[in-house]
């Protein structure tokens, strides 16, 4: 997929409602908010980049003036919204895979999370949870690709070492071993697109 750019002087149309957004300033981002609903649009890394980039203590004002706009707002009434950029259909992910945010994903172009759960998220980053649930999540991602290996290893009634052999490097991509490595790759790729 090819990144779109966006005039990002120009607010967006939420996904969700329709109406037309606010730019709203948060540290070094610029944050699209739908003040009818309470949605808020991150372009492309932003929402990755806000926790390494700005400190809770740094933004304590901000963020209070932006949570209190999204407390009273409800979740998306679309499962699948479209991409305000690129009218995609975006993916339904959890951020960090356990926080229990719900964002709206677009490979592409960035992430919208509906009202009820920018604020959960803005709750999780102020309280400084952000380093936690990154640390977490690298707990599940561990676990999910071994879940995963384990699975496999059983469908094609591989030998319990296959793993350790590739860690080693003692076993190459022989052609009867290919779609393991394959089917490998792309569960890799998804845990680190999200």
């Amino acid at each position: 997929m090819e990144f779109r750019r966006r005039d990002e002087t120009q607010p967006l149309n939420c996904p969700d409602c329709g109406s037309t957004s606010e730019i709203v300033r948060l540290g070094t981002l610029e944050l699209d908010l739908c003040d009818a609903c309470g949605g808020l649009w991150f372009d492309r890394n932003e929402l990755e980049r806000l926790p390494r980039e700005v400190s809770p203590e740094d933004l304590s004002g901000e963020i209070q003036a932006l949570v209190a706009r999204l407390a009273a707002r409800r979740s998306a009434r679309k499962v699948y919204p479209l991409c305000p950029v690129c009218r995609a259909s975006m993916n339904v992910a959890q951020y960090q895979k356990v926080s229990g945010v719900v964002v709206h994903r677009c490979m592409t172009c960035g992430v919208w999370l509906d009202g009820a759960n920018a604020a959960k998220f803005f709750f999780l980053f102020e309280a400084g949870r952000m380093a936690e649930l990154e640390d977490r999540a690298s707990h599940v991602n561990t676990e999910e690709l071994e879940a995963r290996v384990a699975k496999l290893e059983k469908q094609q009634s591989l030998p319990p070492t296959l793993l350790g052999a590739c860690e080693a490097g003692t076993i190459g991509p022989a052609p009867s071993n290919l779609h393991i490595l394959f089917d490998l790759i792309g569960f890799l790729g998804s845990l680190f697109g999200d």
